[in-house]
């Protein structure tokens, strides 16, 4: 509200709604109240507008009731009632179902009062669908208070009207945000990928391509290898053709790491960078197109993030809460850091239009991980995907379980593994600790299965259900075990290419007693091996994909040189240009005198001329990319291979 007097007015209003107000009677989650959290009962009046906090423990996931039977209820609200650990930046969010126009939004009476903090001003603001209602608090709520939530009716004509909301919510005591990647470097530096290339970074670290075929899908590879307990070196955005030659790269030492590099739906690649906890758009020229932030007070987590059809954006968060554990389980310490998941839905101007929090729906029961210890990894999201019908899929690895959500409500609609498991598997016994949910056109979901732990390997796979979600069955259609097998603790993925085939990011492949390496691979329908790539110990990539890309760089193409007993090696590439087939390298005395002494077919990264007999003096040289056509693309810069017989102007 912007101004006294729409304040008061507002007030009014509730005063009517409280007489009748009421809630239901037990909560649906049991998670206790946060350390240091002001109790439901407190918050006795002092000159404040708004009546004092009444205890309340209401369901978290009911539409609070205020007794206006017969007036519709908001398809969707947030905070839900009786939360506990709100961001205390948070905004209020409802979304009532059709279309809106800004004067009714306006109209929307919000009034907020913290056991704390007091009453709450704020703006209203009508988001990018229209239909979805944004109140943001002029100044931020106090940790550990609680706040209480009014909301008036509002009316789309004679026929429509939602009726009012009142309930409250707690703010979290101490939310902490996720540690960044080390900035330690290596003992050891590592071992370059392409140690003759003149043109090429030799941190990017070295990999083995153990298969080749044909027969493998369309498109380039995608991968983001780092190190992470040192990851200032080594740490890249490639993309890889089929014989594992460089396309393209890019160093995030800068950025700590990077992950999640693929390609999105709209044509642009997306990566998550880890210094500042960016997701990152790229065009195809690598320019950064868009970055994207977790909103409210959080910082996006790097497991996942996914373009929706209507050009809204789903990140997750890594939601660290102060709890007192030893409420919950016998040995649990006293302020353990305990991580939570929030998932947040971004429209295009990056308001957050809705939030999905474990916190509201899940058990500390459901949890596989240690509740005893100083850090509990409660939840662990790693997965995102749009089912086919539009709601959302969640892959929670600590829960051995996926979830889908309804993406308008954000209720659960159902879960599928771990304690929680409302399915029947028919011919198989389960996934555990999985990564990288999707879903195929034919209804089938895919999952990386990762099926042990540090402490009790098994063989990871990759594999296919046929989910009957009406009669609640499983059935495994699909699946791929490495042979000798593979064991991941942690990553991975699994992506079906259109053609038919697999690709497989084996993650951290660790290398346990009886296990071997890998780091990718691609797939035939009947799980021949086409492709494989493995990077040494101890870089992984999180993910690996594969795509069509073309890349057009702004860049010039490099062109390097090396001096032998006899020769002159130069070496010419262009980074992320896919259309290069050939190249013309140009030499003269003079910078006015060039004419070709060398046309080369492209070959991988870096092409190379080793020139010998030389004339007297001619040590000015140039390189130019030609495309299909035999078309100049573009020139390197003029390089001079003796500055002091052939000065370079300033």
């Amino acid at each position: 509200m912007k101004n006294k007097r729409n304040l008061v007015s507002a007030l009014t209003l509730f005063a009517l709604i409280l007489s009748s107000c009421s809630l239901s009677a037990q909560p649906a989650t049991p998670y206790p109240t946060p350390s240091g959290a002001t109790p439901s009962a407190a918050g006795t009046q002092t000159g404040a507008l708004l009546p004092a906090i009444p205890s309340s423990s209401g369901s978290p996931t009911s539409i609070p009731s205020t007794g206006s039977a017969g007036l519709l209820a908001p398809q969707y609200y947030y905070p839900l009632q009786n939360s506990d650990y709100v961001s205390k930046d948070a905004t209020i969010i409802l979304r009532y179902g059709p279309v809106i126009s800004e004067q009714i939004a306006a109209s929307l009476k919000v009034a907020l009062r913290g056991t704390k903090s007091g009453n709450h001003a704020g703006q209203i603001k009508l988001a990018d669908d229209q239909k979805t209602i944004i109140f943001t608090p002029d100044q931020p709520f106090t940790p550990g208070e609680q706040v209480r939530v009014e909301i008036g009716s509002l009316s789309l004509g004679a026929q429509t009207t939602y009726r009012p909301l009142a309930y409250t919510f707690t703010v979290a005591v101490d939310q902490q945000q996720g540690s960044p990647a080390s900035t330690a470097v290596p003992l050891t530096y590592p071992q370059s990928a392409f140690p003759n290339y003149l043109t090429l970074p030799q941190d990017i670290p070295h990999y083995t391509v153990s298969k080749t075929s044909p027969d493998t899908g369309e498109g380039y590879i995608f991968v983001a290898p780092y190190y992470w307990q040192a990851s200032t070196i080594g740490s890249y955005l490639l993309i890889l053709d089929n014989q594992g030659q460089i396309v393209y790269y890019q160093s995030m030492a800068n950025q700590l790491a990077g992950f999640d590099f693929k390609l999105l739906p709209n044509g642009m690649l997306s990566y998550y960078e880890q210094k500042n906890s960016d997701i990152v758009w790229m065009n195809n020229s690598y320019q950064v197109a868009n970055t994207y932030q977790a909103g409210t007070g959080y910082v996006a987590d790097l497991h996942d993030s996914l373009l929706l059809p209507n050009g809204n954006l789903i990140l997750m968060v890594n939601d660290i809460e102060l709890v007192d554990m030893s409420k919950v389980v016998p040995g649990g310490k006293s302020n353990a850091s305990v991580y939570g998941l929030v998932i947040q839905e971004l429209d295009p101007s990056k308001n957050v239009i809705w939030v999905w929090r474990s916190w509201d729906h899940f058990s500390y029961s459901d949890s596989t991980a240690d509740l005893t210890t100083q850090g509990v990894d409660l939840i662990h999201g790693n997965g995102l995907a749009l089912a086919n019908d539009g709601n959302l899929l969640l892959s929670s690895r600590n829960l051995s379980e996926i979830t889908k959500i309804n993406l308008q409500t954000g209720d659960i609609i159902w879960r599928l593994g771990g304690k929680a498991n409302q399915f029947t598997f028919l011919n198989d016994q389960g996934f555990a600790f999985q990564h990288n949910i999707n879903q195929l056109p034919n209804g089938d979901i895919t999952l990386f299965d990762n099926h042990g732990t540090d402490q009790n390997p098994a063989p990871s796979r990759g594999v296919e259900y046929s989910v009957d979600e009406a009669n609640k069955t499983v059935t495994k259609v699909w699946e791929y075990t490495h042979v000798p097998p593979v064991f991941t603790d942690y990553m991975g993925d699994v992506q079906r290419l259109t053609d038919g085939n697999t690709f497989m990011g084996w993650g951290d492949a660790v290398s346990a007693s009886g296990y071997v390496r890998s780091s990718m691979m691609e797939l035939s329908p009947d799980n021949q091996t086409l492709f494989e790539l493995t990077f040494d110990s101890p870089y992984v990539s999180y993910r690996a994909f594969r795509a069509p890309w073309q890349g057009f760089p702004l860049t010039k193409p490099a062109l390097a040189f090396k001096v032998g007993t006899g020769s002159l090696t130069l070496g010419y590439s262009w980074n992320g240009a896919t259309e290069v087939v050939a190249w013309l390298v140009y030499g003269g005395t003079s910078p006015q005198s060039l004419h070709v002494i060398e046309e080369k077919a492209k070959n991988g990264f870096e092409t190379q001329s080793i020139l010998t007999n030389l004339p007297a003096g001619e040590c000015y040289f140039q390189a130019a990319a030609l495309d299909q056509s035999g078309q100049e693309m573009a020139r390197s810069l003029l390089i001079s291979t003796d500055t002091t017989i052939c000065p370079l102007a300033p």
